[in-house]
Parts: C-alpha cells; structure tokens; sequence
C-alpha cells in the first residue's frame, strides 16, 4: 500500500558519516554474536522480514489488480499496510540500531588505559639523568601520548555512536507514536461505521432487489406460484441475517488487528520510554553500566520486529453456491469501502467559522455583537431538553 505520507519517512538528525553502506549491513547481519552459539544478528528479524515480504507481494498483486483477491488477505495486509507497522524503513532503523550497538562494543579502552598505567609506573622507576633510561623514558612517554590521543578518539568517537543510538530510538518511538494514534482514529472509525448500520442496510436493500429482479424473470417466462414467493422471501431473510453476521465478524477482525497493533506498539514505547528515562538520568556510571542501558534498548526493539501477535479469527470463507458468491463480493466491496474511510486522516468536517449564517462573515458591516449576551441566551427553563 502506497502511503504518500510515510510514518517512518527520513530520519534527520543522524551523523552521514556513520550510516553503514549495504554491503557492510548485510555482512554484519549475516555475522555471529558473540554469545558463542553460532546465532547471526540477522536472526532477530526473520519473522518481521518475512511478513514484509509478504506484505509486498500482496501490494503488488494489488496494484496489478490481479483477481481473485482472498478476504482474508485483504483485511490481514490491508490493516498491516496502512498501520504502517510492517515496513522497510522501520526494519532498516532496528538493523543500524544493532549495528551501531555492535561498534559501540568493540570500542577497546581497556589495552590503552592499561598500558597508560603500566608506561608510568615504568616510567616512575626510570632515572633521566642516565643516558639508556633517558632514552627508554622517552620512548615511553611517546607511546603513551599515542595512547592518550587515541583514547581521545575513542571518547569522541562513543559519543558520536551513543547520539546516533539516541536518534535512532527516539525516530522508532515517535513513529509508533503517529501507529497508535492512527490505530485509535481506525478503530473509532470503524466502531462507528458498524454502530450506524446505513451500509448494512444498503445491501440489504441490494440483496431484496436482486431476489426481486430473479422473480420478474421468473415473470417473464410464466407465473410464479405462491411457494416461489414465500422461499424467495425466505431467502432474503436468511441471507440478510447472514450478511449482517458476515459484515459484524469482518469489522471486529479488522478492529482485533488494529488493536492488537496499537497494543503492541504502547507496550514498546512504554520500554523504550523506561530505559531511556535510566540513560538520560545525570548519573556517573561506567562505560559497562551504560552498554548494558543500550543492550536492554536493543531487547526491546529485537521485542518489537519479533513479538507481536497478529491473529485473524475469522470463519471460512466459502464461494461454494452463487448466492455466496453474491455475499462474498458484498463483504469484498465493504471491506474497500472501510479502508477508504481509515485511510482518510481527517474525516471532512463542516468548519462553522465558515458558515453562510455567521455573521461576521456574512455581512462585513455588521456591528452588533459577535455574540449572544448572557442574558440573551437559553437557560434554565427557557433551556430546551
């Protein structure tokens, strides 16, 4: 599904120089942690890679308008599509997290701290007004300026990698923000569109009229009988039950989706939100204690590309018989129509500051005032229940 206006669109903010080439993400995902159990960091995101390509395929199949489309997939994709849940953007966001953690840990400051203090202590020892200690204490001091300048770097260099993990946490969390909001807004949608039953009643009518149009060919070819008449009307009222039943089930799988993302996604931001809170805290903590902090980001960004449950409960779709080939393509064109009114980001609204009857806008001249005096208003007994 084509969004024009992406949740996960351009991430701003981030250093160029450290965004890694595809080769060279591609090479790390397909590399082993370090947990010695042979497991690649690619792992992760098998499960969330897979339903994305799945997802493609459907869209694709989509825009080609090839038929026939399967109900199920098309409630199934259609919610993962325009929750904008499952897309590439995200899942390259999780990836350079992971690989900006990996550097960030094979950041060695241990071999030059500890020869720092192991120079000095031979340095200590050694007598500069002896000509071969002079040298050797010259030497030392050298390679420990080396040192120096190079735990320099690496300082800077952590710094450097711990905003890019900032800026790339903070991309994924507000996305998941806009997903919960458009969540909320699709389900008050649809609760709304099956409170006001006008489309149920719609095809309803369309399915009478059908029935109706069978019997004037019936008409055209000799009398009906009776019996004809009340099984045809038979028909209608079985098949409008069921129609009403179909469309009531097609609705609450469309809305157990949507609920079952925006779940998901508050339960990430509300983690995401608790380490975050731990890191920003103006706390002295080793360089350990802090790599531990983003590890446990890391988890939780692993949790959402990995751990969601997105079921569909719905009853088989059968096609079987004519007359459900007729409800089938009903559900199909509600199902249309439902997307067409979640993908809607503001329902129109009549703007009353615009209105014909405002007076202000209807007479430039008017000088009276923009408002009813209190007096001049309804209230208590003149109010209208």
């Amino acid at each position: 599904m084509t969004n024009d206006n992406p949740i996960f669109g351009l991430r701003f903010g981030s250093n160029a120089d450290l965004i890694p080439t595809q080769e060279d993400l591609s090479l790390f995902l397909a590399s082993t942690k370090k947990s010695g159990r042979r497991e690649l960091h690619g792992k992760d995101l098998v499960k969330y890679d897979h339903l994305l390509e799945e997802l493609a395929e459907f869209e694709s199949g989509q825009a080609e308008e090839k038929p026939p489309q399967n109900l199920r997939d098309k409630i199934f994709y259609g919610v993962l599509g325009h929750s904008q849940f499952i897309t590439p953007a995200l899942k390259l966001a999780v990836e350079q997290y992971k690989y900006h953690l990996q550097a960030l840990s094979l950041l060695d400051f241990r071999k030059p701290t500890a020869f720092i203090a192991t120079a000095e202590k031979e340095m200590g020892r050694l007598n500069p007004k002896k000509k071969d200690e002079a040298a050797k204490l010259a030497r030392l001091r050298g390679m420990v300026e080396e040192r120096k300048q190079l735990l320099d770097a690496l300082t800077r260099h952590r710094a450097t990698l711990v905003q890019e993990l900032g800026f790339i946490v903070r991309y994924i969390r507000d996305g998941l923000v806009k997903i919960v909001k458009l969540c909320e807004a699709s389900i008050v949608i649809l609760v709304e569109f099956h409170l006001s039953q006008q489309e149920e009643k719609r095809l309803v009518e369309e399915i009478r009229e059908q029935f109706k149009e069978r019997l004037r060919d019936s008409l055209h070819q000799g009398l009906v009988s009776r019996q004809e008449l009340e099984i045809a009307k038979r028909d209608v009222g079985i098949l409008s039950k069921e129609l009403s039943a179909l469309l009531r089930e097609d609705i609450y799988s469309l809305t157990g989706l949507y609920e079952a993302i925006h779940g998901h996604a508050r339960e990430i931001i509300h983690e995401i939100d608790v380490f975050m809170a731990e890191i920003d805290r103006k706390k002295t903590r080793s360089r350990d204690e802090e790599q531990e902090l983003y590890e446990n980001v890391e988890r939780v960004l692993v949790a959402l590309v990995s751990k969601y449950h997105l079921s569909l409960k719905m009853s088989p779709v059968r096609s079987a018989t004519a007359d459900e080939r007729m409800l089938l393509d009903k559900r199909m064109a509600i199902v249309d129509r439902l997307f067409e009114l979640v993908k809607k980001e503001r329902r129109a609204r009549k703007d009353r500051r615009l209105g014909e009857d405002r007076r202000k806008f209807n007479d430039p001249n008017w000088k009276g005032p923009e408002r009813r005096a209190g007096k001049d208003r309804r209230s208590g007994r003149n109010r209208r229940a």
